[in-house]
Parts: C-alpha cells; sequence; structure tokens
C-alpha cells in the first residue's frame, strides 16, 4: 500500500497505481514516524530471511554484526555495506529487530537489495564459516592495522556492539583482527563510522589467492 502527497510523485509507475492512494500532508504526518515525512509513503511485506547456509555458501564477502542496537548505525551499515561489495549481512541475536523504520530510513533501499540473514546464531554462523572455508576476521583496537592488511577470497567482517565490542567467544574464534589508527585524543570511533573505514579498505584491496 503505498500512499503520496501528489500523484505526479508515481509518474512512470503505473504498476503501483492500484495500491496508490493520494492524502493530505497532514495525513502522511500521522501515518509517518517523523514530523517531516517524504512525498511517499509505502507499507511493505517483509521479505523472507535467505536461507543461511546458502547465503554464507554463495558469499565471498559477509559482514556480521554482533548485538548493535543502535538502528541508524545498522542502517548505515547495510548502505555502506551494498556500495563497498558486501554480498551478505548478518545479524546476530541481540541485534536490533531489521523492521525497525530507522533502520529503512538510514539504509535508503539497501535494505531491500542486500542479502541479510537476521536473528542468527553465532554457533551456527561459525560452522558454517568453517564450513565454507570463510576466515572471520574482527575489527579490534589491539589489531593489525587495516591498511597493511591482505583480506582472503573469502571472508567475514566481524563488527561488535557499541560501547561493549564483540563478545569474547566470538574474538576467541577470529582468524584475524584489525584496527584503525587513530591521532590526537580520540579513543574509539562510531561503529558505522569503523565499519565505513573497513570495508573501504576492504574494497579496494586485493584478496589473497586473487589471480
Amino acid at each position: 500500500m503505498v500512499f503520496v502527497e501528489h500523484p505526479d510523485s508515481l509518474n512512470d509507475m503505473p504498476e503501483l497505481e492500484s495500491v496508490c492512494f493520494q492524502v493530505s500532508r497532514g495525513l502522511l504526518r500521522e501515518i509517518s514516524s517523523v514530523q517531516n515525512p517524504a512525498e511517499i509513503i509505502a507499507f511493505l511485506t517483509p521479505r523472507p530471511a535467505p536461507d543461511l547456509d546458502k547465503a554464507i555458501k554463495k558469499a565471498a564477502k559477509i559482514l556480521l554484526l554482533d548485538r548493535l542496537q543502535d538502528p541508524g548505525n545498522i542502517g548505515t551499515i547495510i548502505r555502506t555495506g551494498e556500495a563497498m561489495g558486501i554480498d551478505l549481512l548478518i545479524m546476530l541475536k541481540g541485534c536490533c529487530s531489521i523492521f525497525n523504520h530507522k533502520i529503512a530510513r538510514a539504509a535508503m533501499g539497501s535494505n531491500f537489495r542486500l542479502p541479510i540473514c537476521h536473528d542468527a546464531d553465532f554457533s551456527s554462523v561459525s560452522e558454517l564459516l568453517q564450513k565454507y572455508q570463510t576466515a572471520m576476521i574482527c575489527a579490534d583496537m589491539e589489531g593489525k592495522p587495516v591498511a597493511d592488511f591482505q583480506f582472503p577470497l573469502r571472508a567475514a567482517l566481524v563488527l561488535g556492539q557499541e560501547g561493549k565490542g564483540l563478545d569474547q567467544k566470538i574474538l576467541n574464534e577470529c582468524n584475524s583482527r584489525l584496527a584503525i589508527p587513530m591521532q590526537g585524543r580520540v579513543e574509539s570511533l562510531n561503529v558505522a563510522t569503523s565499519a565505513a573505514i573497513c570495508l573501504y579498505e576492504w574494497a579496494r584491496s586485493r584478496p589473497t589467492g586473487s589471480s
């Protein structure tokens, strides 16, 4: 179901005419969760999550989130992940719900295009990563500078909870740890910012084992 303020908002999209309704600006504000909504609001049926085994088998570049709670951060990471060529995003149990509207707003459509497995159990994910020979790499302040790291052909980059970082069990299973060198008196970076830096370095690197 789609609600619009102006009919011309759906130009060149005749397939939506049967489910589209024109409403006032005031009603758009009532429907929306923000004070100044866009001219189009849509209510969609969420697509089913991909099969975890098949998704990991197919993916060479995986992003794994451990107990992230801020939906804005998650949405930004999803959007950045798509832009940097990630094949699959996995949200472990304890993460904010993938259906949170703030995730959808921050992801700007990437949440509908990037394959996402949510509410995943770490033990199951770890077993599948080993099964398909996918290295587990984490962002950690004590790690090797990310710019000097040579990413393998198949890898999963793990990002930990804001504030508390990664669960110790996950840290123990990681093959490599990467750090972002910082200057000044800054002790840490926002997790979405850290993700962007690591994903950029991954995107521009030449994976080990490539011809």
